[in-house]
Order: structure tokens, then C-alpha cells, then sequence
């Protein structure tokens, strides 16, 4: 909802169904990035959110699945703690993967994940978290 007098946007969790928590190493796997940029169109940003979600297996296949063939809003959450709300109405996230098993330290038995998008506006900052 938006609040023009304020100038304010609220998000309002109407179905706590359609949220999809992703398992992600919390170390130095996991990066947000939003780089803003000017092209023909005008200005825009570039939002990723990348990391590796822990063990290939039949449990995270469906999770996978599932996100592999959508568009999302993300909440990302930065280095600083901060959360984002990645992905506009007209331009969601797209999640891609890359599945590694192996034995050297780059192979991390996981899945390397990046959501992806192009908005026209920078992402929005969420406060009190602690309620969902």
C-alpha cells in the first residue's frame, strides 16, 4: 500500500503460504549487489542476489524446481543487516542455478543460485522484520 501523504510504501503479508525461505551458507558464498546504471531507457538498476544452498538432494530438488520456473520479489538482506525488497511489478527476479559436486573447496556440494533483475527504480528498504 502506498501512503502519499507520507510518501511512504507498505507491504502487507496477506499469505504467509507463498513465502519460500531459501537455505543459504551464511558465509562468504552469499552477496547482494545493486549497481545503478544509464542507458537508452534512462536510469537503471541492477539487482543481483547470489549464494549456494547447501547439499545437492532430493529434499531441495522441488525447492529448486519451483523457483527455476518463476518470477519473484526477493528480500534480500545486505551486508549491513539491511533488508531489501528486490523486484518490481513489471520487472520480477529470475533465478537461475548451477548444480557442483565434488572434492576441491570450489565444489561445494550445492547449488549456486542468483536471482537477477533490471528495475527502474532502486530497492526499497524494509523495516521491523521481526514480525514475520
Amino acid at each position: 500500500r502506498k501512503d502519499y501523504a507520507a510518501g511512504l510504501n507498505y507491504l502487507e503479508l496477506r499469505n504467509r503460504e507463498d513465502i519460500v525461505s531459501i537455505p543459504v551458507y551464511a558465509n562468504d558464498t552469499y552477496s547482494y549487489n545493486e549497481d545503478k546504471e544509464v542507458n537508452d531507457a534512462g536510469d537503471c538498476w541492477n539487482v543481483s542476489v547470489e549464494g549456494v544452498i547447501p547439499k545437492l538432494s532430493s529434499v531441495n530438488h522441488h525447492l529448486m524446481e519451483t523457483l527455476e520456473r518463476g518470477l519473484w520479489y526477493v528480500l534480500a538482506v545486505d551486508g549491513n543487516g539491511v533488508v531489501h525488497w528486490c523486484g518490481q511489478e513489471d520487472a520480477l527476479m529470475l533465478f537461475n542455478t548451477n548444480k557442483t559436486s565434488g572434492r576441491s573447496v570450489s565444489e561445494r556440494n550445492g547449488t549456486s543460485f542468483t536471482f537477477t533483475c533490471i528495475q527502474d527504480e532502486p530497492t526499497s528498504y524494509i523495516e521491523n522484520m521481526e514480525e514475520i
